[in-house]
């Protein structure tokens, strides 16, 4: 055989793009199944503008990457992400270009990388409550633990729903549900989940990861071809869906945040929007009692930011410790 004019590009490595997201992911590979496991540094994942551009990127990357033949996302500790790095958000509250790439750009890339990138089969693997599921939720197939109690919050806060997970909510759970759990607010469980069609499989605490490596394994019994198609197959509604409707929504979004911040509204649990680097202290008001499970009122609506407030500042004036900031966590490691 004679030398081609040409070689292939080469792209990165495992070990080359491991290294460049540390900060964001732990990943592990074993026969072709790659583990992403979100977090900041070593501990549970701080949501932030850094860790929000980063998430879109490696599925970018990872995708790129032929090695990757089934891929499970998933999140470090016994929750999703519920945290928020409070100094993460200076460069998205920059204007204008800063706030435009991160919402123009990163809001749709977050979501349209994990469907139009990704060829293989993908597992999302849920340990417990927290915000911000998009990758979860996009992949093929969706395990949570029974514990798990979810939310799209935006419109509580004074923001427009529009980051994707509003969409999703429709998509999955009808539009009249969906519109309800989107525009109230109200947090929906693991039964509601997979009842209305969310996730695939609820299992008991911390054996969603273990379970998503259980399917991946039984996935490797099929040919890497037929499997690789199925995937296409699986991810075409959502492809469709994306394309008709996820811009609207982001640049929704965008435009209702700058109307707030033209207004002089934008700022701390007394505004009419929310700024970003109060999302730790809400969440975790939100997730540490069952308050968001309850039909909403006009009274919870407005007393949930400042109910949220007194709880984040008698937590820090009393020295306990927060039960959703834990850092003492290791990254899932599949049996051999």
């Amino acid at each position: 055989m004679g030398k081609p004019m040409a070689d292939y590009v080469k792209l990165p490595e495992l070990d080359e793009y491991k290294e460049w997201f540390k900060n964001f992911a732990d990943l592990y590979r074993e026969d072709g199944i790659l583990q992403v496991t979100w977090k900041t540094n070593d501990g549970i994942m701080h949501h932030s503008g850094m860790s929000h551009r980063a998430m879109s990127q490696l599925t970018r990357v990872i995708s790129l990457d032929y090695k990757n033949e089934i891929i499970i996302y998933t999140h470090i500790g016994d929750n999703w992400m519920i945290e928020s790095d409070p100094n993460g958000w200076e460069t998205y509250a920059e204007l204008p270009r800063q706030r435009f790439e991160h919402q123009y750009f990163d809001d749709t890339n977050l979501i349209k990388n994990m469907i139009f990138d990704l060829q293989v089969p993908t597992i999302g693997a849920i340990p417990g409550s927290g915000f911000h599921w998009d990758s979860a939720m996009l992949c093929d197939v969706t395990i949570c633990t029974d514990d798990t109690v979810m939310e799209v919050p935006h419109a509580q806060g004074g923001l427009v729903p529009g980051d994707g997970m509003g969409l999703m909510a429709q998509h999955y759970f009808g539009t009249k549900r969906g519109n309800y759990y989107m525009m109230t607010t109200r947090q929906f469980t693991a039964k509601d989940m997979l009842n209305f069609g969310m996730v695939s499989e609820v299992v008991e605490k911390g054996k969603a990861v273990e379970r998503a490596w259980e399917i991946a394994r039984m996935w490797k019994k099929m040919s890497y071809e037929n499997r690789t198609i199925m995937s296409d197959l699986a991810k075409r509604p959502l492809q469709k869906l994306l394309v008709q409707d996820l811009k609207l929504h982001t640049v929704s979004e965008q435009y209702g945040s700058l109307l707030s911040i033209a207004a002089g509204t934008l700022g701390d649990e007394n505004s009419g929007q929310q700024d970003e680097k109060y999302i730790s202290r809400v969440n975790d008001w939100r997730y540490a009692t069952t308050d968001m499970q309850k039909p909403q009122t006009a009274r919870s609506w407005v007393e949930m930011p400042k109910k949220a407030g007194e709880w984040f500042r008698d937590l820090e004036n009393s020295g306990k410790p927060n039960p959703f900031a834990a850092k003492d966590v290791k990254p899932y490691r599949p049996k051999k």
